[in-house]
């Protein structure tokens, strides 16, 4: 088989990887993708998005002032340029990938919490000097919940896009690209050779080159060998699983409509496709070991088919099924991405994004390109994957993330009597409390569990463990 030599391989086919390759080539570097251009791209979170340009909406109210601040500066950065950034693109490609501007918040009884998170997001946008506009529910174009709405709060610096033909933009320049190379294939491992870095390709090619850039989700970091995965020294990268379906809706809808985040996923979502089209999402399980190839289950279809019907829209039962999208959304500790040089200068990271690849993709791509073309100028840079990795204790986390579980354990649609949600939130609390300071082999396996994804999405595996161990 072939040996390609470039000056950047790219690993991973979403994106984040084709978007960090066109930055590139705009850079006058050679530049080889690793990944399938074509094919089903099953369990990649591109395709599988709904692409809201959320930066303001991904706000809770739990949220410490610090990660809002910081997160929301990063977000807005990256809706900043996008448009620009999809001119660009749309001249390279020939295809105009439109953005719909606004995104609709809404509040209603499932969200205990709902109220003082619309405030929260409200708050983070007149800080940055973007409006956000609360208005009564009847105004929400395409909403008719059989849960009443309480409220409504509308984000005009917010937007939706179609990731699909985005990523069919980008796919239409690089395929054409004199400056680059795209293998059609997984790569299934990575070392050093010599001064260049080795690429395997699963059709048995090599390529070589001075820089890496690992941008293909969840396991990407486990491609590499030994020896360079420990001078890389990258934070633990988990998966978010995340099951979305696309739908022929009897009804128009003009601009995303959502809840706010609840039972650890971003809450119901209904976004507006081309053609009448209505991308509805999406649940959220956390998974240490990924499957790429399950489809999505019964259990995860009826969550996100009675939550779309009972919050967003009851004509929704009605809906003409398209389409059924898995997609693994890369998550770290801290939530932050992992954007920029590692442990090894050649080795670079385009992942972490969690719910906010598709907003945070053209700024991924100037961290990664500016710390390959100018050495050292992002060391600093807060998504860097050299930063220190702050990780809660296990009993701070069930002190203040079993609403959460209550909420998860609670779909789809149940509900429970007054005063009763908070009586479960303290014996779960107490319950988990009590399991991981033991000494029995379930207290054991649960602080294993924790250990290999310490964040608050976790608790649902950890009472999963809880329960089965004997």
């Amino acid at each position: 088989m072939s040996e390609a030599v470039t000056d950047v391989v790219v690993v991973g086919s979403g994106l984040l990887g084709l978007s960090t390759a066109f930055e590139l080539l705009n850079r006058d570097l050679d530049v080889t993708i690793v990944g399938p251009r074509t094919g089903e791209h099953n369990g990649q979170a591109s395709r599988a998005a709904g692409a809201m340009l959320t930066v303001f909406s991904e706000v809770e109210a739990t949220h410490a002032p610090d990660r809002i601040r910081l997160e929301v500066a990063q977000r807005l950065i990256a809706r900043t340029g996008y448009q620009a950034w999809l001119d660009r693109i749309g001249e390279a490609s020939g295809r105009q990938v439109p953005l719909i501007p606004g995104v609709w918040v809404i509040g209603n009884g499932y969200g205990t919490d709902d109220t003082a998170h619309l405030k929260a997001i409200a708050a983070a946008a007149e800080a940055h000097g973007s409006p956000a506009e609360f208005a009564a529910p009847g105004d929400v174009a395409g909403l008719a919940p059989q849960v009443r709405a309480s409220e409504a709060l509308w984000l005009p610096d917010e937007a939706s896009i179609d990731p699909g033909a985005l990523v069919e933009a980008l796919t239409t320049i690089l395929s054409a690209h004199r400056r680059c190379r795209w293998f059609n294939s997984a790569a299934t491992g990575v070392h050093e050779h010599g001064e260049h870095l080795a690429v395997q390709v699963a059709d048995g090619s090599t390529v070589l080159a001075a820089h890496l850039v690992l941008a293909a989700g969840a396991g990407v970091t486990g491609l590499l060998d030994a020896d360079l995965a420990q001078e890389v020294a990258a934070p633990p990268l988990r998966s978010g699983r995340g099951v979305s379906v696309v739908v022929r809706a009897p009804f128009a809808l003009p601009a995303a409509v959502r809840s706010p985040n609840r039972g650890f996923a971003c809450g119901s979502h209904m976004v507006p496709r081309a053609d009448g089209r209505v991308y509805l999402g999406a649940t959220n399980r956390l998974s240490t070991e990924p499957d790429y190839g399950r489809r999505a289950t019964l259990d995860e279809l009826a969550t996100l088919m009675h939550d779309a019907t009972a919050e967003l829209n009851t004509t929704l039962r009605d809906a003409e099924l398209i389409e059924v999208r898995v997609g693994h959304r890369p998550v770290t500790a801290d939530h932050l991405p992992l954007f920029g040089r590692t442990g090894h200068p050649m080795v670079h990271l385009a992942t972490g994004t969690y719910r906010c690849g598709v907003l945070l993709a053209p700024h991924a791509a100037t961290i990664v390109a500016d710390g390959i073309t100018s050495p050292g100028s992002t060391a600093e840079h807060p998504y860097s994957p050299r930063r220190q990795v702050h990780v809660p204790a296990l009993q701070e986390l069930i002190a203040t993330s079993t609403r959460g579980l209550v909420e998860m354990l609670c779909q789809p649609g149940g509900s429970l009597p007054a005063g009763s949600q908070e009586l479960l939130e303290r014996f779960l609390g107490a319950a988990l409390h009590e399991i991981a300071a033991g000494s029995s082999p379930r207290a054991v396996a649960v602080r294993r569990l924790w250990e290999r994804a310490p964040m608050a999405e976790c608790l649902p595996l950890l009472l999963d463990a809880a329960g089965r161990i004997r």
